[in-house]
């Protein structure tokens, strides 16, 4: 019987994994996958599919940031193998979801007994806050980064416990492999040496003495700190153009003006939602922002329970790191895997992402596993033994069964982007960015009273995007009332004087209500910053007609107005085309 329990335990897992999720495989491309799978050329084809290693994972025409080539490799493959059908990105993502499930049974069976181990895996299997990273296409990059670090992680634990504890030379080369393997399917692969450390110093025992440990294991962490460096070349090399080497701020951040100190402020206020999130999944979403979530500016009692959680919480860690090592090492992994997205040390370009959570999860999950050792082995020792293990085992099938329900429902909500953006609004209805995107979404549908409504929503709950406030003006533009546009064109620039785009935008619409002095100015503002020089110089022609037009009729009156109006609101072609392209924009 037991024999057979070892054989079905990971298959069982497996399948958690895949009944919690497979009803994604009717989901269509939503939110990000628009940008970078369905509407991208560059992804529909596999003709020198060598230059992903030398290409940004956002497409230049939507930013250029991230550097992920395995993952875009992937989603090519994907593509020639599908001809760009959806279902087959998504039961790609199922089935990873379902092998990563696996290897984190494996990494808990090598610390716990077989049913912690299998509780473990089960719960990862059915947790709702990976519904983002798993029904969503691109957050396979999320599930090839667990294989890799997961794997390699296993490995390490591996040849670390057994015999005289030294690590094999076909060891050491596959982990090298596999971090290679994560660093290049998300940035956040980079954690390896930290969660492997966090290993050593938690669940390895080693009887060496300290500085005999540090010699044998100093190459080996030696030649992974030189593949995180060359990573990192390879990266800023290709984002070479991208401000701060691509590790741009949340776009609040900057438009608020934040300093790094407030940052990590925010963080710190950010932390009770991930606890939650990772303990308590009920509530979801797929976007937040501000007001939700407080943009520190300067120090708050909001940020108190965060703080003291986040001590606590470190603190445990250390005082078990040798009474109860798998729980420090599930509170290490946590942490580690947190930090590239936490905007502790850089900044992130989110405040907070259920997809972030998908690798910390693992070490939340071992948390439970070694708790749940610890509570089995003093229930052994009471009188109700029997009865209580049978209520505790209820509860567990309980807790899964919930999971996977909460999962399959939260899956349905990323069929398309209409059930997505319409559902977002309800999850977090004080948070601007929601209501951002689903006003973006309906512009997209034509439907553009409903977008408007958004967008005031928006502007009312947090008016400091200046993206948001130049999306609704371009609207008020392009439908002929540049009343409107102009003081949300101009609330744009005050809010980010150095805003890079809107400049001719912004000419247009004050040319257009006879304010020439300073249409000529953004004008030529728009020419300093490189914008169309053909087009500008018509525009920047007839400001300068019209006002000549206009001073003769303030010194005869008698200059007929049809020949002002002829010039007013004038829009050269070539002017049309430079500006078509600037849209406020989906947020990412």
């Amino acid at each position: 019987m037991m024999e057979r329990w070892r054989r079905l335990a990971g298959p069982s897992v497996a399948l958690f994994a895949v009944l919690s999720s497979a009803i994604g495989i009717v989901n269509q491309y939503t939110y990000d996958d628009r940008y970078i799978i369905q509407n991208e050329p560059s992804t529909h084809t596999l003709h020198h599919w060598w230059q992903v290693f030398a290409s940004s994972y956002w497409p230049k025409n939507a930013g250029g940031d991230g550097y992920r080539p395995i993952t875009i490799l992937a989603f090519k493959i994907q593509w020639a193998i599908g001809h760009g059908n959806p279902a087959v990105f998504h039961a790609v993502n199922i089935l990873l979801y379902a092998a990563v499930s696996v290897l984190v049974f494996l990494l808990a069976r090598r610390l716990l007994p077989l049913w912690a181990a299998w509780l473990v895996g089960a719960l990862f299997a059915v947790h709702p806050v990976h519904v983002e990273a798993v029904a969503n296409v691109v957050g396979q990059a999320e599930m090839l980064v667990a294989l890799g670090l997961l794997g390699a992680t296993i490995l390490y634990v591996h040849d670390r416990t057994r015999g005289d504890g030294a690590l094999r030379p076909s060891t050491i080369a596959w982990i090298a492999l596999l971090y290679a393997f994560g660093c290049l399917s998300k940035e956040h692969g980079i954690v390896l040496p930290g969660i492997l450390l966090a290993a050593e110093l938690t669940v390895i025992d080693d009887r060496l003495p300290l500085r005999d440990r540090v010699a044998r294991l100093r190459p080996f962490y030696l030649g992974l700190a030189a593949l995180a460096v060359a990573f990192l070349a390879a990266r800023s090399l290709v984002l070479s153009d991208r401000p701060l080497g691509g590790f741009e701020p949340f776009l609040p951040f900057s438009a608020l003006r934040i300093s790094r100190a407030d940052r990590a402020l925010t963080a710190l206020g950010v932390v009770p939602q991930w606890i939650r999130l990772l303990y308590w999944p009920a509530r979801l979403s797929s976007d937040y922002g501000p007001p939700e979530i407080d943009i520190a500016q300067g120090v708050s009692i909001t940020q108190l329970p965060g703080l003291m959680l986040l001590v606590g919480i470190l603190a445990l860690g250390v005082l078990l790191r040798r009474r109860q090592p798998v729980v420090a090492f599930g509170i290490a992994i946590v942490c580690v895997a947190l930090l590239p997205s936490s905007n502790f040390i850089l900044p992130a370009g989110i405040v907070l992402a259920e997809r972030t959570l998908f690798l910390p999860s693992v070490g939340a999950m071992l948390v439970i596993g070694g708790t749940a050792v610890v509570v089995a082995e003093r229930m052994r020792a009471s009188p109700r033994a029997a009865r209580t293990r049978l209520m505790t085992q209820a509860a567990c099938a309980t807790v899964l069964i919930a999971g996977a329900a909460r999962s399959v429902t939260r899956t349905r909500v990323w069929r398309d982007n209409d059930t997505l953006f319409a559902h977002a609004v309800l999850d977090a209805p004080d948070s601007y960015r929601t209501h951002y995107v689903l006003g973006s979404w309906y512009l997209e549908q034509k439907k553009k009273r409903l977008a408007e409504a958004e967008y005031r929503k928006g502007l009312k709950l947090f008016p400091y995007d200046p993206y948001l406030a130049f999306g609704l003006a371009e609207e008020y533009r392009t439908s002929g009332i540049c009343k409107a546009a102009l003081p949300l064109y101009r609330w744009a620039r005050e809010v980010d004087p150095q805003f890079p785009i809107g400049r001719t935008q912004y000419a247009l619409c004050l040319f257009e209500a006879g304010d020439y002095d300073s249409a000529k100015h953004y004008a030529l503002e728009a020419v300093r910053a490189g914008g169309l020089l053909r087009g500008l110089h018509e525009l920047i022609h007839d400001i300068d007609s019209a006002r000549v037009a206009s001073r003769r009729i303030d010194q005869s009156g008698k200059l007929s107005m049809v020949a002002l109006e002829g010039t007013r609101g004038k829009l050269p072609d070539t002017v049309q085309k430079s500006t078509a392209k600037s849209t406020g924009g989906t947020p990412r």
